[in-house]
């Protein structure tokens, strides 16, 4: 199974076929995924396979190599099962580990920075009768 066609798998079991929908959950524009799985088929970026593991509860393994299971499981579960299925993909389980880690790591980004979108939305949607005023006018 090619990335292109486990990208459609996870479409059509976690988004029940609607491609806007995975792509606004994984924070990319619609074109990205339909440039992705629709009769293009180009291969997605790194950045978007990150968003898709960050972002969609996918696993790295099963996403990358066709490895395991799609549903991303806990760390302790998944280092479990990267050692044998790195010896069968010609990795090391060091740099297994090594892609997992980064991709916890900006996983944890993306959500301190969607936190911060949040935020800012948030102060973005106050009524002005809620901006400070000191109540001296300034006339030139």
């Amino acid at each position: 199974m090619s990335i292109n066609e486990r990208l459609k798998t996870i479409i059509e079991e976690q988004y029940n076929g609607n491609k806007r929908a995975f792509s606004m959950a994984i924070g990319v524009t619609p074109t990205v995924i339909e440039n992705v799985v629709g009769s293009r088929q180009g291969k997605p970026s790194f950045d978007v396979l990150e968003k898709i593991c960050a972002n969609a509860n996918i696993s790295p393994d099963w996403l990358l190599m066709n490895r395991g299971k799609m549903l991303y499981t806990s760390p302790q579960d998944s280092s479990v099962t990267t050692k044998s299925q790195a010896a069968s993909a010609n990795l090391s389980p060091d740099m297994l580990t090594e892609l997992l880690n980064r991709i916890t790591e900006q996983a944890a980004e993306i959500g301190r920075l969607k936190e911060q979108i949040r935020q800012m939305n948030l102060e973005k949607g106050k009524p002005a009768s809620d901006a400070y005023t000191s109540g001296d006018a300034n006339v030139g």
